[in-house]
């Protein structure tokens, strides 16, 4: 099985270095067959005017990949997941049009929607109260050692709706729509960790989690036995 699904949101989670201007070098990042498809339109308005753009290269951490695949296709249910085990504190959830909100603990709500997904790749549109992001997450899964690891990359593209927003987002470090995403990318990561690090002892308290979503938690237990 092979996929990541993702997430991904004012709040600094994470401060880091955005430069305004020119956008990430969009080469072999955003699939072109996405951007003349039907959300087109759309991405090509935050990529081409993005206010600030930021990445993140090189992530690495332990874990299965069914595991990581199934929580980032369930973004609902990884943040249930995530906030019984004390790692994130976002709300996300599944709409019927198949989107996602995700609302943070001060009441910050954003829209959420997975535009494109492959076996290596997603592309996740998300929209808030002051701006718009794009953010691209790459991904490859290998083993060394005994072990097994997911490495990825996160690209992130904002647009602010405004001049003075977008002088403010750059002092502030781009604190928008942004954060959030990688805040829940970030978080599906450290979770699926702990899982690798301890299934055993993870898939006992699956089984005592009654609060959780029952086919998801099903569906869990059964990728988890197996591995």
């Amino acid at each position: 099985m092979r996929h990541v699904g993702l997430m991904i949101f004012a709040l600094v989670f994470i401060i880091a270095p955005w430069s305004p201007g020119s956008a990430v070098e969009q080469g072999g990042v955003i699939p072109q067959s996405l951007l003349s498809g039907s959300n087109g339109r759309e991405l090509r308005e935050v990529l081409e005017k993005a206010s600030y753009t930021d990445e993140k290269r090189g992530l690495v951490i332990k874990g299965y990949r069914e595991v990581y695949e199934y929580l980032l296709n369930h973004l609902d249910f990884a943040s249930q997941l995530g906030r019984a085990l004390n790692l994130t504190d976002y709300v996300i959830e599944e709409t019927a049009a198949g989107t996602y909100e995700a609302t943070t603990p001060k009441g910050a709500l954003a829209h959420l929607h997975v535009v494109y997904a492959d076996d290596d790749t997603r592309v996740v549109l998300a929209e808030a109260k002051h701006g718009r992001a794009v953010v691209v997450l790459q991904y490859a899964s290998f083993d060394r050692g005994g072990d097994s690891y997911i490495a990825y990359d996160l690209y992130g593209y904002v647009r602010a709706d405004n001049p003075i927003l977008r002088v403010l987002l750059g002092l502030l470090g781009g604190i928008v729509v942004n954060r959030r995403i990688e805040h829940v990318l970030d978080s599906v990561a450290e979770l699926n960790e702990r899982i690798y690090s301890a299934p055993g002892l993870f898939y006992q308290e699956l089984l005592a989690r009654h609060e959780l979503s029952p086919d998801h938690r099903s569906e869990l237990l059964r990728i988890l036995t197996q591995l």
